[in-house]
Protein backbone atom coordinates (compact mmCIF):
# COMPACT_ATOMS: atom_id res chain seq x y z
CA UNK A 1 0.00 0.00 0.00
CA UNK A 2 1.36 3.60 -0.64
CA UNK A 3 1.74 5.81 2.28
CA UNK A 4 -1.57 8.33 3.26
CA UNK A 5 -1.27 12.07 2.78
CA UNK A 6 -2.42 12.33 7.21
CA UNK A 7 -6.23 12.90 8.39
CA UNK A 8 -8.45 15.16 6.91
CA UNK A 9 -10.25 15.58 10.31
CA UNK A 10 -6.57 16.62 11.63
CA UNK A 11 -6.17 19.21 8.44
CA UNK A 12 -9.57 20.83 9.52
CA UNK A 13 -8.39 21.14 13.15
CA UNK A 14 -4.73 22.62 12.27
CA UNK A 15 -6.61 24.99 9.76
CA UNK A 16 -9.05 26.44 12.33
CA UNK A 17 -6.30 26.66 14.97
CA UNK A 18 -4.65 29.18 13.07
CA UNK A 19 -7.61 30.97 11.62
CA UNK A 20 -8.45 31.47 15.40
CA UNK A 21 -5.02 33.09 16.09
CA UNK A 22 -5.17 35.05 12.72
CA UNK A 23 -8.75 36.30 14.32
CA UNK A 24 -7.14 36.69 17.84
CA UNK A 25 -3.96 38.73 16.14
CA UNK A 26 -6.60 40.67 14.46
CA UNK A 27 -8.71 41.66 17.23
CA UNK A 28 -5.34 42.38 19.67
CA UNK A 29 -3.91 44.67 16.46
CA UNK A 30 -7.78 46.43 16.31
CA UNK A 31 -7.74 46.96 20.18
CA UNK A 32 -3.98 48.44 19.88
CA UNK A 33 -5.09 50.64 16.96
CA UNK A 34 -8.42 51.93 18.84
CA UNK A 35 -6.25 52.89 22.40
CA UNK A 36 -3.66 54.24 20.49
CA UNK A 37 -5.89 56.44 18.14
CA UNK A 38 -8.21 56.81 21.55
CA UNK A 39 -4.58 58.14 23.73
CA UNK A 40 -3.78 60.62 21.11
CA UNK A 41 -7.51 62.22 21.21
CA UNK A 42 -7.42 61.96 24.89
CA UNK A 43 -4.04 64.09 24.85
CA UNK A 44 -5.30 66.20 22.03
CA UNK A 45 -8.72 66.77 24.44
CA UNK A 46 -6.44 68.17 27.27
CA UNK A 47 -4.25 69.80 24.95
CA UNK A 48 -3.90 73.91 25.67
CA UNK A 49 -4.55 74.02 22.05
CA UNK A 50 -8.29 72.17 22.09
CA UNK A 51 -9.23 73.40 25.61
CA UNK A 52 -8.65 77.03 24.00
CA UNK A 53 -10.33 76.25 21.01
CA UNK A 54 -13.38 74.61 23.04
CA UNK A 55 -13.03 77.84 25.09
CA UNK A 56 -13.69 80.02 21.99
CA UNK A 57 -16.53 78.24 20.32
CA UNK A 58 -19.70 79.90 19.35
CA UNK A 59 -22.74 79.71 22.40
CA UNK A 60 -25.54 77.48 20.97
CA UNK A 61 -28.27 77.25 22.22
CA UNK A 62 -28.00 73.91 23.64
CA UNK A 63 -25.64 75.56 25.93
CA UNK A 64 -27.94 78.46 26.91
CA UNK A 65 -30.26 75.64 27.53
CA UNK A 66 -28.07 73.59 30.28
CA UNK A 67 -27.01 76.77 32.01
CA UNK A 68 -30.50 77.79 32.73
CA UNK A 69 -31.50 73.87 33.71
CA UNK A 70 -28.69 73.83 36.42
CA UNK A 71 -29.32 76.92 37.64
CA UNK A 72 -33.10 76.52 37.52
CA UNK A 73 -33.66 79.71 35.89
CA UNK A 74 -37.41 80.66 35.93
CA UNK A 75 -39.11 81.44 32.38
CA UNK A 76 -38.50 85.33 32.49
CA UNK A 77 -34.74 84.41 33.64
CA UNK A 78 -34.12 82.46 30.71
CA UNK A 79 -35.27 84.82 27.89
CA UNK A 80 -33.12 87.38 29.89
CA UNK A 81 -30.08 85.10 29.64
CA UNK A 82 -30.86 84.09 26.12
CA UNK A 83 -30.91 88.28 25.13
CA UNK A 84 -27.90 88.66 26.76
CA UNK A 85 -25.40 85.66 25.29
CA UNK A 86 -26.89 86.93 21.77
CA UNK A 87 -25.98 90.75 22.72
CA UNK A 88 -22.76 89.27 23.30
CA UNK A 89 -21.00 87.27 21.22
CA UNK A 90 -19.82 85.42 23.93
CA UNK A 91 -17.27 82.53 23.24
CA UNK A 92 -18.68 79.46 24.87
CA UNK A 93 -20.76 80.87 27.43
CA UNK A 94 -20.30 77.24 29.61
CA UNK A 95 -16.72 78.85 30.53
CA UNK A 96 -17.98 82.38 30.63
CA UNK A 97 -20.54 81.75 32.85
CA UNK A 98 -17.65 80.78 35.46
CA UNK A 99 -16.35 83.95 35.24
CA UNK A 100 -18.83 85.57 37.71
CA UNK A 101 -16.65 89.03 37.32
CA UNK A 102 -17.48 89.00 33.50
CA UNK A 103 -21.02 88.28 33.51
CA UNK A 104 -21.52 90.93 36.17
CA UNK A 105 -20.19 93.56 33.31
CA UNK A 106 -22.28 92.36 31.06
CA UNK A 107 -25.69 92.12 33.34
CA UNK A 108 -25.02 95.85 34.00
CA UNK A 109 -24.73 96.83 30.31
CA UNK A 110 -27.80 94.74 29.70
CA UNK A 111 -29.34 96.47 32.78
CA UNK A 112 -28.87 99.82 31.57
CA UNK A 113 -30.32 99.23 28.25
CA UNK A 114 -33.66 98.04 30.05
CA UNK A 115 -33.42 101.44 31.97
CA UNK A 116 -33.78 103.04 28.62
CA UNK A 117 -36.37 100.86 27.83
CA UNK A 118 -37.99 101.47 31.20
CA UNK A 119 -38.80 97.35 31.13
CA UNK A 120 -39.02 97.34 35.26
CA UNK A 121 -40.55 93.08 34.47
CA UNK A 122 -36.92 92.74 32.51
CA UNK A 123 -34.80 94.13 35.50
CA UNK A 124 -36.74 91.89 37.84
CA UNK A 125 -35.60 89.02 35.65
CA UNK A 126 -32.47 90.53 35.10
CA UNK A 127 -31.79 90.31 39.11
CA UNK A 128 -33.28 86.84 39.42
CA UNK A 129 -30.68 85.58 36.73
CA UNK A 130 -27.94 87.92 38.48
CA UNK A 131 -28.80 85.73 41.87
CA UNK A 132 -28.92 82.17 40.76
CA UNK A 133 -25.94 82.23 38.05
CA UNK A 134 -23.98 83.61 41.43
CA UNK A 135 -25.77 80.83 43.65
CA UNK A 136 -24.78 78.22 40.87
CA UNK A 137 -21.67 78.77 40.13
CA UNK A 138 -19.45 80.55 42.53
CA UNK A 139 -16.56 77.85 43.28
CA UNK A 140 -16.33 76.61 46.63
CA UNK A 141 -13.54 78.11 49.05
CA UNK A 142 -12.48 77.21 52.27
CA UNK A 143 -11.07 79.98 54.22
CA UNK A 144 -9.44 78.43 57.43
CA UNK A 145 -7.22 80.97 58.36
CA UNK A 146 -7.23 85.26 58.36
CA UNK A 147 -3.79 84.67 56.49
CA UNK A 148 -5.72 84.17 53.45
CA UNK A 149 -8.25 87.03 53.74
CA UNK A 150 -7.09 89.26 50.75
CA UNK A 151 -6.27 92.88 51.24
CA UNK A 152 -9.04 95.46 50.63
CA UNK A 153 -11.55 93.54 52.19
CA UNK A 154 -14.25 94.97 53.35
CA UNK A 155 -15.44 93.84 57.35
CA UNK A 156 -18.42 94.92 59.34
CA UNK A 157 -18.54 95.09 62.71
CA UNK A 158 -21.43 95.06 65.15
CA UNK A 159 -21.00 97.65 68.22
CA UNK A 160 -23.07 96.81 71.43
CA UNK A 161 -25.67 99.65 70.42
CA UNK A 162 -26.66 97.40 67.29
CA UNK A 163 -24.91 99.63 64.71
CA UNK A 164 -23.45 98.34 62.05
CA UNK A 165 -19.56 99.60 60.77
CA UNK A 166 -18.08 98.91 57.72
CA UNK A 167 -14.21 98.80 57.90
CA UNK A 168 -11.39 98.00 55.15
CA UNK A 169 -8.56 95.68 56.23
CA UNK A 170 -5.81 97.60 54.39
CA UNK A 171 -2.17 95.83 55.54
CA UNK A 172 -1.07 92.56 56.71
CA UNK A 173 1.92 91.77 59.08
CA UNK A 174 3.12 88.77 60.35
CA UNK A 175 1.07 88.76 63.41
CA UNK A 176 -1.58 91.11 62.86
CA UNK A 177 -4.29 92.56 60.52
CA UNK A 178 -4.62 96.23 60.01
CA UNK A 179 -8.36 97.81 59.34
CA UNK A 180 -8.82 101.46 58.48
CA UNK A 181 -11.85 102.56 60.50
CA UNK A 182 -14.90 105.18 59.28
CA UNK A 183 -15.00 108.36 60.63
CA UNK A 184 -18.55 107.82 62.44
CA UNK A 185 -17.04 104.50 64.84
CA UNK A 186 -14.98 107.38 66.37
CA UNK A 187 -16.60 110.45 66.80
CA UNK A 188 -19.86 107.83 68.23
CA UNK A 189 -17.22 106.39 70.60
CA UNK A 190 -17.86 102.82 69.67
CA UNK A 191 -14.69 101.47 69.33
CA UNK A 192 -14.26 97.79 70.83
CA UNK A 193 -11.88 98.32 73.86
CA UNK A 194 -8.02 96.99 73.26
CA UNK A 195 -7.73 93.42 74.14
CA UNK A 196 -11.16 92.84 73.70
CA UNK A 197 -12.59 89.86 71.57
CA UNK A 198 -14.63 90.65 68.72
CA UNK A 199 -16.28 89.35 65.63
CA UNK A 200 -16.13 90.48 62.39
CA UNK A 201 -18.21 89.58 59.16
CA UNK A 202 -16.25 89.56 55.83
CA UNK A 203 -16.99 88.33 52.21
CA UNK A 204 -13.93 86.83 50.65
CA UNK A 205 -13.44 87.46 47.19
CA UNK A 206 -15.80 84.56 45.92
CA UNK A 207 -18.46 86.48 47.33
CA UNK A 208 -18.82 83.94 50.63
CA UNK A 209 -19.51 85.21 53.45
CA UNK A 210 -17.83 84.23 56.84
CA UNK A 211 -17.32 85.50 60.25
CA UNK A 212 -14.29 85.75 62.34
CA UNK A 213 -13.34 86.03 65.86
CA UNK A 214 -10.34 87.81 66.90
CA UNK A 215 -9.24 90.02 69.55
CA UNK A 216 -8.45 93.75 69.37
CA UNK A 217 -5.01 94.59 69.74
CA UNK A 218 -4.27 98.32 69.92
CA UNK A 219 -5.47 101.61 67.92
CA UNK A 220 -2.75 103.61 66.16
CA UNK A 221 -2.95 105.88 62.74
CA UNK A 222 -1.37 105.75 59.31
CA UNK A 223 1.15 107.88 57.71
CA UNK A 224 -1.97 109.89 56.48
CA UNK A 225 -3.33 110.50 59.88
CA UNK A 226 -5.71 107.63 59.04
CA UNK A 227 -7.27 105.59 62.61
CA UNK A 228 -6.77 102.40 62.03
CA UNK A 229 -7.30 98.91 64.51
CA UNK A 230 -4.47 96.44 64.70
CA UNK A 231 -6.69 93.05 65.17
CA UNK A 232 -4.90 89.84 65.87
CA UNK A 233 -4.38 87.06 63.10
CA UNK A 234 -7.22 83.89 63.71
CA UNK A 235 -8.49 80.52 62.55
CA UNK A 236 -11.23 81.03 64.19
CA UNK A 237 -13.13 81.45 61.19
CA UNK A 238 -17.20 80.26 60.19
CA UNK A 239 -18.67 79.87 57.35
CA UNK A 240 -22.15 81.84 57.19
CA UNK A 241 -25.40 80.96 55.04
CA UNK A 242 -25.08 83.20 51.41
CA UNK A 243 -27.56 86.20 51.62
CA UNK A 244 -30.23 85.99 49.19
CA UNK A 245 -29.80 89.33 47.94
CA UNK A 246 -27.31 92.69 49.05
CA UNK A 247 -28.40 95.24 50.93
CA UNK A 248 -27.20 98.83 51.11
CA UNK A 249 -25.40 99.91 54.31
CA UNK A 250 -26.92 103.71 55.34
CA UNK A 251 -27.89 106.02 57.53
CA UNK A 252 -30.62 107.78 55.88
CA UNK A 253 -33.79 109.74 57.65
CA UNK A 254 -36.90 107.90 57.03
CA UNK A 255 -40.78 108.20 58.30
CA UNK A 256 -42.93 105.68 59.34
CA UNK A 257 -46.25 104.65 60.34
CA UNK A 258 -48.56 101.83 61.98
CA UNK A 259 -50.80 100.13 59.18
CA UNK A 260 -54.35 99.22 59.20
CA UNK A 261 -55.46 95.53 57.49
CA UNK A 262 -58.78 94.61 55.50
CA UNK A 263 -59.44 91.61 53.43
CA UNK A 264 -62.00 92.49 50.17
CA UNK A 265 -62.49 89.84 47.27
CA UNK A 266 -61.14 89.81 44.33
CA UNK A 267 -63.02 86.58 42.26
CA UNK A 268 -62.27 83.52 43.90
CA UNK A 269 -59.15 85.23 45.92
CA UNK A 270 -58.91 87.12 49.69
CA UNK A 271 -56.92 90.15 48.77
CA UNK A 272 -55.17 91.87 52.01
CA UNK A 273 -55.50 95.62 51.97
CA UNK A 274 -53.12 98.18 53.65
CA UNK A 275 -53.69 101.71 54.71
CA UNK A 276 -51.26 103.55 56.26
CA UNK A 277 -51.87 105.79 58.90
CA UNK A 278 -51.03 109.53 58.70
CA UNK A 279 -49.47 109.34 61.96
CA UNK A 280 -46.18 109.73 60.62
CA UNK A 281 -43.25 108.60 62.84
CA UNK A 282 -39.41 110.22 62.45
CA UNK A 283 -36.82 106.98 62.04
CA UNK A 284 -33.03 106.25 60.40
CA UNK A 285 -32.98 103.69 58.05
CA UNK A 286 -29.83 101.26 58.64
CA UNK A 287 -29.75 98.81 55.62
CA UNK A 288 -31.82 98.42 52.91
CA UNK A 289 -32.47 95.02 50.66
CA UNK A 290 -35.28 93.65 48.03
CA UNK A 291 -36.47 91.69 50.89
CA UNK A 292 -36.73 94.49 53.65
CA UNK A 293 -34.80 96.84 56.08
CA UNK A 294 -33.56 97.82 59.56
CA UNK A 295 -34.57 101.27 61.26
CA UNK A 296 -33.96 102.71 64.51
CA UNK A 297 -36.79 104.60 66.50
CA UNK A 298 -37.27 105.56 70.02
CA UNK A 299 -40.35 104.28 69.74
CA UNK A 300 -40.48 100.63 71.25
CA UNK A 301 -42.55 98.90 68.90
CA UNK A 302 -43.98 95.21 69.11
CA UNK A 303 -43.01 92.63 66.43
CA UNK A 304 -45.82 90.88 64.27
CA UNK A 305 -47.09 94.35 63.46
CA UNK A 306 -47.53 95.86 59.55
CA UNK A 307 -45.46 99.24 59.12
CA UNK A 308 -45.41 101.69 56.49
CA UNK A 309 -41.71 103.38 55.65
CA UNK A 310 -41.14 106.66 53.23
CA UNK A 311 -37.57 107.53 52.80
CA UNK A 312 -34.97 107.17 50.32
CA UNK A 313 -34.75 103.66 50.27
CA UNK A 314 -31.69 102.93 47.77
CA UNK A 315 -29.89 106.67 49.21
CA UNK A 316 -31.14 108.49 46.50
CA UNK A 317 -35.03 108.03 45.66
CA UNK A 318 -38.00 108.71 47.73
CA UNK A 319 -39.84 105.40 48.07
CA UNK A 320 -42.07 103.53 50.03
CA UNK A 321 -42.51 99.82 51.05
CA UNK A 322 -45.25 98.14 53.84
CA UNK A 323 -43.41 95.60 55.88
CA UNK A 324 -44.33 93.33 58.87
CA UNK A 325 -42.02 93.56 61.72
CA UNK A 326 -40.50 90.59 62.51
CA UNK A 327 -38.73 91.39 65.63
CA UNK A 328 -37.40 94.75 67.75
CA UNK A 329 -34.08 94.87 69.52
CA UNK A 330 -33.09 97.91 72.20
CA UNK A 331 -30.30 99.52 71.93
CA UNK A 332 -27.96 100.44 74.85
CA UNK A 333 -28.33 103.98 73.99
CA UNK A 334 -32.56 103.13 74.33
CA UNK A 335 -33.44 103.55 71.05
CA UNK A 336 -34.73 100.49 69.55
CA UNK A 337 -34.06 98.68 66.01
CA UNK A 338 -37.19 97.32 63.80
CA UNK A 339 -36.25 94.28 61.62
CA UNK A 340 -38.75 94.47 59.08
CA UNK A 341 -39.40 92.29 56.25
CA UNK A 342 -41.34 93.81 53.45
CA UNK A 343 -44.52 92.74 52.50
CA UNK A 344 -45.84 95.11 49.52
CA UNK A 345 -43.35 97.08 47.57
CA UNK A 346 -43.16 97.97 43.95
CA UNK A 347 -41.28 96.32 41.45
CA UNK A 348 -39.81 99.18 40.49
CA UNK A 349 -38.62 100.34 43.93
CA UNK A 350 -37.28 96.84 44.27
CA UNK A 351 -35.18 97.39 41.32
CA UNK A 352 -33.90 100.60 42.11
CA UNK A 353 -32.32 99.02 45.72
CA UNK A 354 -30.90 96.20 43.85
CA UNK A 355 -29.49 98.63 41.27
CA UNK A 356 -27.45 100.23 44.23
CA UNK A 357 -27.22 97.50 46.00
CA UNK A 358 -25.06 95.54 43.71
CA UNK A 359 -23.39 98.32 42.22
CA UNK A 360 -25.50 99.14 38.70
CA UNK A 361 -26.60 102.29 38.91
CA UNK A 362 -25.01 105.38 37.90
Amino acid sequence: MGGGSGSPVLARSQLNIFLVIALILGVITFLSIVYVISKLISNYHRSPQYLEKKRRRPTSNSDINEISRYSHLSKEEHAIFSRLCKENPTPNILYAVQDLSYINEILKALFLKLCVEANEKAKTALFGLRTKLIRAYTPPEEMTSSRKIDIGTKMTYTASQGVHYRMVYTERTPDALILNLPQNIIERNHCPAPLSKISLIFEASSGAPYQMETRVVRYQKNGRNEEQMVIMHSEQITPLQRRQVERIEMHEACAFSSVATSTVQEGKENKTVYKPSQNMHKGLLLDVSAGGCRLVTTIPIKAEQFIYISGKLNTKDEDSAIGTILRTTKREDGNFILHIKFVKIEADVVNRIQSVAVGYAD
